[in-house]
């Protein structure tokens, strides 16, 4: 492998004259294409750094493993805005007027490469929150990490084959493996976000503070899964149609982004549900128990809980005690009609004249 990647460096370019009856007329297009993955990763740089201001400093106590996975990907994702920046500094500064870098393979390869290794990290983790949530099911994890094994390997063969090619052009050539990366992300993220919601369907007891934080949390693992799969399905139909159009780079240059967001909304979401926590501990209110197996909706019980108590002297019928002399200072379940009618106070009657020998 490292043969092949030594090689780079000597391959000759497309003649800029036949790189440039290549595009003609779709120049435009391209050079849109081309240079929108940088606007959109820029943006999606400083959400995630703002996700991550919010996580380091709301979240300081969380578990090493878990900081260690968000430095991981933060590293990851801000080396690939450093490889979008290399990419169009090199085809819109430096070879300004040239169309012959836009056909070169070398520095496409590595897109795909590390945008594996983001997922893997991504897609690991939250495998983990699956395996949780369905009573520990241990095949969750494997099948994920086996799918993202894959995902790697696919990538690397990308990496090797696309770099040994004279243009992009021949893209088709590396069609097998470009396949087998998308379809083993899609495959991971559908396992994923499945689990999650049979998880948390399957926790849902019919009290409605209960139901609403699953609700809550369904919503949240929708919108934290499904944008990177989407992309995924939409970057797969593109590129099985046509390889060598440049639209697929686009696709593939936005998911790394959608990945990580992805990761951080979903462990900043405690920060939110810590802070209803508290606000719910100052408002307590009757618990609400919806039975939504009725036909009317609408119909609850609601659930109070009210606490007596009853204190009783032992010698609150006692003649020479000052207490009979009062008789509302007595325990009400003794007084009827203002009178006393226990002796000794005892409910049983054992203290009665006729029981005392």
């Amino acid at each position: 492998m490292l043969g092949h990647l030594s090689h780079l460096a000597s391959r000759a370019q497309l003649p800029e004259a036949e790189a440039a009856a290549s595009f003609a007329g779709s120049e435009l297009y391209t050079l849109r294409v081309m240079f929108a993955p940088i606007i959109l990763d820029l943006f999606f740089a400083g959400v995630l750094a703002m996700q991550l201001m919010s996580y380091f400093s709301y979240q300081k106590g969380d578990r090493w493993w878990v900081r260690a996975t968000v430095i991981t990907v933060a590293v990851i994702n801000y080396s690939f805005t450093g490889y979008l920046i290399f990419l169009v500094q090199n085809l819109y500064v430096q070879n300004f007027g040239l169309w012959a870098p836009f056909t070169q393979t070398n520095v496409l390869a590595w897109a795909p490469f590390i945008d594996s290794l983001n997922s893997f990290v991504v897609q690991v983790f939250m495998s983990y929150r699956a395996y949780r949530l369905c009573n520990r099911q241990i095949l969750i994890p494997i099948a994920v990490f086996l799918l993202c094994l894959m995902s790697v390997g696919a990538t690397l063969a990308v990496l090797i084959i696309f770099t040994n090619l004279a243009a992009v052009a021949e893209a088709d050539k590396v069609r097998v493996p470009e396949l087998v990366w998308l379809s083993s992300i899609m495959t991971a993220d559908l396992i994923i976000t499945v689990s999650i919601l049979y998880g948390l369907l399957r926790s849902k007891t019919g009290w409605a503070h209960t139901d609403k934080i699953v609700t809550k949390l369904i919503r949240m693992t929708i919108e934290s899964q499904v944008p990177p799969l989407c992309i995924a399905i939409g970057f797969m139909s593109e590129f099985v149609r046509t390889p060598s159009n440049l639209l697929g780079a686009m696709f593939q240059n936005m998911q790394i982004k959608l990945y990580a967001m992805g990761l951080m909304y979903s462990l900043n979401s405690r920060i939110s549900f810590q802070q209803q926590s508290v606000a719910d501990d100052k408002t307590a209110g009757g618990q609400v128990y919806a039975m939504s197996s009725r036909h009317n909706p609408r119909t609850e019980i609601q659930v109070t809980m009210e606490t007596e108590t009853y204190v009783q002297g032992p010698y609150a019928g006692f003649e020479g005690d000052n207490k009979a002399r009062n008789p509302d200072s007595d325990s009400l379940s003794d007084i009827e009609g203002g009178k006393n009618n226990l002796a000794f106070n005892s409910q049983a009657r054992l203290t009665s004249p006729e029981h005392r020998i």
